[in-house]
């Protein structure tokens, strides 16, 4: 799903890898930099003034009426 919307991916873990992601070996914790399940993410439009910094609050990610 995020490939549609962004050409970066966030890293989304599974809760049973946080603390493997906070306190495990350097080498290993790469092993979680895979995409997650698209059925984790929902998708809607939200308000264009998100695009800017100074701009602050709840309301900006509230979906927009369609």
């Amino acid at each position: 799903m995020m490939s549609e919307l962004h050409n970066r991916m966030p890293v989304i873990l599974d809760t049973q890898d946080f603390d493997w992601w906070m306190e495990g070996d350097v080498g290993e914790v790469g092993q979680l930099l895979k995409p997650c399940p698209s059925e984790w993410l929902t998708a809607y439009p939200i308000s264009r003034q998100v695009n800017n910094a100074r701009n602050q609050g709840p309301e900006l990610i509230e979906p927009l009426a369609a």
